[in-house]
C-alpha cells in the first residue's frame, strides 16, 4: 500500500521534470541539427572553391565562365540535393597566369640563390573564394549577432597544369 502511494506521488514528479527539461533539450536538438546544415554548407563551398582552382589549373576558361560554373555547382535548382540561394553567395576570382619561362643555359639555373626571381609562380598563386551568408535564427540570437559567413578558399600556383593559360576563353 504505501509503495503504491509512492509510486502515484513520483508520476507527478516526473510529469513536472519532464514539462521543465523537454523545451531544452528541443532546443539543443535544434542547435544541433542548425549547425550541422552550416557544417554541410562549409563543406559545399569548399568543394566548389577547389573545384574552381581545378579549373583555373588545368583548363583555358576565364574568370566569368569559372564563376558561373561555381554558382551552377552550388545553386542550381535541378541538381539532386541541397541548393544554395544565389543572392547570399559571394565568388571572388583571381587568376594570375604567366608566360612560361625558357632556360637558355645550365648557368642561369644554378644561381639559386633567389628563387622566386627564378621561378615566377612563386611570385603568385591564383585563388578562388567562396562566401555564404547565413542568418542566425531567433533562438541563437544570444549571440548578438543577426547573420554568420562561412568562407572557404583554395590556391593553386601561378601557371600549374594547363600550358593553354595564356588563351584563357572569354
Amino acid at each position: 500500500m504505501v509503495y503504491l502511494k509512492l509510486l502515484r506521488q513520483s508520476k507527478g514528479q516526473t510529469l513536472v521534470e519532464a514539462a521543465l527539461v523537454a523545451p531544452l533539450i528541443i532546443v539543443f536538438l535544434f542547435v544541433i541539427v542548425w549547425f550541422a546544415r552550416v557544417t554541410l554548407t562549409w563543406q559545399q563551398i569548399s568543394t566548389a572553391a577547389r573545384y574552381g582552382t581545378d579549373l583555373i589549373a588545368y583548363t583555358p576558361f576565364s574568370q566569368k565562365y569559372i564563376e558561373r560554373d561555381i554558382k551552377d555547382y552550388l545553386c542550381n535548382p535541378d541538381i539532386i540535393g541541397r541548393t544554395l540561394d544565389p543572392d547570399k553567395l559571394d565568388i571572388k576570382i583571381e587568376i594570375n597566369d604567366y608566360k612560361p619561362v625558357k632556360y637558355d643555359n645550365l648557368s642561369s639555373i644554378s644561381k639559386l640563390g633567389n628563387l622566386k626571381g627564378l621561378i615566377p609562380g612563386f611570385n603568385k598563386k591564383s585563388f578562388v573564394e567562396v562566401k555564404y551568408s547565413y542568418k542566425i535564427p531567433s533562438v541563437l540570437k544570444i549571440t548578438g549577432k543577426k547573420n554568420i559567413e562561412i568562407k572557404a578558399r583554395s590556391e593553386v600556383l601561378s601557371g600549374s597544369g594547363s600550358q593553354s593559360a595564356s588563351r584563357r576563353q572569354e
